[in-house]
């Protein structure tokens, strides 16, 4: 009988595994003591190996209901001695050998026993003792190398809790030197490892006996100081007495930095101006956006004479414009850089209409070829399909009209510019800095270019205000559209934006009143009023994927997005008999879903937004969803389905460049912490037809007297010329590392 509950050591074989997950290391495996008396089924997360080689197991017995007894592993450790004469026939002649069949391992074992690999390791000419021939022979030797290396590299890996998709990386890059790379500077995983953050290469340095005050670390610390400051904030830079504070919240101790610091410039990993520092490739980002505008909106040329426009405008056009409207169109074709900035209502979508149809007719281009001479992007693909249904135009998202390909790179870039004249990008307050300097640097000298958004939005996610940056600058043509027209001048979503955004919202103000509905409920009637409400949208005929979404501000709690979506779920799909499951995440046929990241080959981008159509069963009985993001259909594996989430609730910076018919905010003191004027104006300007607002409307008046923090950015400094650095020569061919 065995022992339950204590820690147990065996030595002996794995011999086969039922289940292995690669990425997780998780496994399921049969066990045989080194004597043969003993067999059992072990489970835990370790690496797969050889059945030949004699390995030390430490774990905990457990009971499983279904299966009985087993033994739960902690660890696992090659063991000294290698072999059993089974064990290694079926290794030699398995499919790590190409060529080497059973007959033939047989008769290699039965000569050179059960150290076989040991002795052909040390001497592969011995293997000419039985008829082996020189091909056989160097492919045997070879492999056996390679398998050695590699496998006591996974071990060791392994040993430090580097497993699953982690591991794969590592080993893809730096192979059977891995460890050595690690040894070495394990923060080295930080820039050239997709996963590995400073968190978890701290955690390695530390198993390694790193100590804590190493100059490498202190060195990625400060970077990572500064990458927190880019991703959580948008800063792109930090004071010196920032960079200090920051670093110490990293660290928890204190230490002079200056050293550090100026090691860090010198090879060209940071640039330090005027007591700001910044990570190189931000600044060097700023600087080439200021460049580019700079060249951009100094053109002198003439783009249309005046008076002609004012004749197309009087004669051939719908003279229904408000007199800043009118303004807009004459600046945007007249002006070689123009921003074009108001809220919803104001007519944004109807003057960039009016910029197309009277650049096409002063440049007699016929509307088949306009496209070779104007380019129309947005950052999302929603904004993008907007833009084409209303004008009738072939408009696209950035990436993608920047060629953004399979290697994370643009087609068009500097060196191979866009061959359009006139370049509109509509919600350009999306766009972030190093979005911005692809999307310039690819703009040809002579182009116009026109930005088109609402600058009290939400800035971008990523790092930089671009547009209120240039906004401020006073370097660019600025109009700002403050009068609704008056299609929207009935609107109550209209009034209430317009009243958050000029903090001007009274509690008189939030009535429901023609498409704007608001309810004063509690937070734990909320949940099911959410389920009831859609339920009720879509037997109005309403589409859930494309027609209603929930906007909340935070992931966590009872009313944050992770549980509406479960809530959502399981009021929304019926059929839950065939299902995929990620993690915490379940996913079954119909659930909406949302991308999280770029992916250049599937045509798919951050935030794009589809269904669940199918779930897929290969003859192994492997999973895998195939999703629909407005007919482009996207299979993918179970490895994959990190890039999804469920989407029947959404961040509100996740709604950033989309309008939908029905949009519901729930509101309540848990979202404290986020409810700022920017957060809340930029969830109800995301309405097409019907805002339904639930919980303390109070919070709606309090968070539109909540200013967000500015951003600290040097785009305003670097446009006007106000910027001395101490930057040092370009090392685009180094490391940091390799000076640590």
């Amino acid at each position: 009988m065995l022992d339950l509950e204590l820690e147990v050591k065996y030595t002996g074989y794995i011999t086969r595994y039922t289940f292995h997950n690669p990425e997780n290391l998780y496994s399921v495996a049969r066990f045989q003591t080194a004597d043969g008396l003993t067999n059992m089924t072990i489970v835990g997360n370790f690496p797969k190996v050889s059945s030949d080689l004699l390995y030390e197991i430490v774990g905990q017995f457990v009971t499983h209901n279904l299966y009985g007894e087993q033994l739960l592993v902690q660890s696992v450790r090659k063991a000294e001695q290698t072999s059993n004469k089974k064990g290694l026939i079926a290794y030699l002649s398995g499919p790590s050998f190409h060529g080497i069949g059973p007959k033939t391992a047989e008769k290699i074992v039965d000569y050179l026993g059960v150290e076989a690999i040991e002795k052909i390791l040390a001497d592969k000419n011995i293997l000419k003792d039985i008829r082996i021939n020189k091909v056989r022979i160097e492919t045997i030797y070879q492999t056996l190398l390679e398998n050695r290396k590699l496998e006591q590299t996974q071990i060791a890996l392994y040993e430090l809790d580097i497993m699953g998709a982690t591991a794969n990386n590592i080993l893809a890059r730096y192979g059977n030197t891995s460890i050595e790379v690690l040894t070495n500077n394990p923060y080295r995983l930080i820039d050239e490892i997709k996963g590995v953050g400073f968190i978890r290469a701290d955690e390695i340095a530390k198993k390694i006996g790193i100590a804590e005050d190493d100059e490498r670390r202190i060195q990625a610390a400060i970077i990572y100081a500064l990458n927190q400051a880019t991703d959580s904030y948008g800063y792109t830079y930090l004071t010196y007495e920032q960079v200090i504070s920051a670093v110490y919240k990293v660290l928890r101790f204190e230490i002079d930095l200056t050293t550090y610091l100026k090691d860090l410039t010198e090879i060209g990993k940071l640039i330090v101006a005027d007591d700001k520092y910044f990570l190189a490739p931000i600044y060097n980002s700023e600087k080439i956006i200021a460049t580019r505008i700079l060249k951009i909106a100094s053109n002198n040329q003439a783009f249309v004479d005046p008076k002609v426009l004012d004749e197309i405008l009087s004669k051939s056009f719908d003279l229904d414009y408000t007199t800043t409207q009118l303004e807009a169109i004459k600046a945007g074709l007249i002006n070689p850089f123009t921003i074009i900035t108001g809220g919803p209502g104001t007519g944004k979508t109807t003057i960039i209409k009016a910029i197309l149809d009277i650049y096409q007719e002063l440049n007699e281009i016929p509307k088949s070829y306009l496209n070779e001479y104007v380019n129309i992007m947005a950052p999302t693909g929603r904004a993008a399909k907007r833009m084409r249904e209303i004008l009738d135009f072939k408009a696209t998202t950035i990436h993608k009209g920047l060629g953004f390909d399979y290697t994370g790179l643009f087609n068009y870039d500097k060196y191979n510019q866009l061959p359009q004249d006139l370049i509109i990008i509509d919600e350009s307050s999306m766009i972030d800095t190093f979005l911005a300097q692809s999307l310039l640097e690819a703009i040809k000298d002579g182009a116009q270019v026109i930005l088109v958004g609402d600058v009290d939005q939400l800035p971008s996610v990523g790092p930089g205000q671009i547009l209120k940056d240039l906004i401020e600058s006073n370097l660019v043509k600025v109009v700002r559209l403050t009068e609704i027209h008056r299609q929207a001048q009935n609107s109550n979503i209209v009034k209430i934006a317009g009243k958050i955004n000029q903090q001007t919202i009274e509690d008189k103000d939030l009535t429901s009143e023609n498409d704007a509905f608001l309810y004063r409920l509690n937070p734990q009637a909320i949940k099911k009023w959410l389920v009831d409400l859609v339920k009720s949208a879509l037997e109005k005929g309403y589409d859930i994927i494309n027609d209603v979404q929930i906007l909340i501000p935070m992931y966590r709690g009872d009313l944050g997005i992770d549980q509406i979506n479960i809530a959502k779920q399981e009021a929304y799909i019926d059929n839950k008999d065939l299902k995929i499951t990620q993690g915490d995440r379940t996913f079954f046929i119909k659930d909406k879903v949302i991308q999280l990241e770029n992916d250049p080959i599937k045509d798919i981008m951050n935030g794009d937004i589809g269904y669940v159509e199918r779930i897929l069963v290969s003859g192994d009985n492997k999973k895998s969803l195939l999703v629909n993001f407005d007919g482009n259909r996207v299979e993918y594996q179970q490895s994959d389905l990190t890039q999804l989430k469920h989407a029947y609730a959404i961040s509100i910076h996740k709604s950033q460049g989309s309008e939908y018919p029905v949009v519901i905010i729930p509101i309540v003191k848990n979202y404290l912490i986020m409810l700022k004027k920017q957060l809340i104006y930029t969830a109800v300007t995301r309405t097409k037809s019907h805002l339904i607002v639930l919980g303390d409307l109070g919070l709606i008046k309090y968070a539109s007297h909540k200013l967000s923090d500015n951003r600290q950015t040097n785009l305003k400094s670097q446009l006007n010329g106000k910027f001395e650095t101490e930057e040092k020569e370009p090392t685009d061919n180094l490391s940091p590392w390799d000076f640590m």
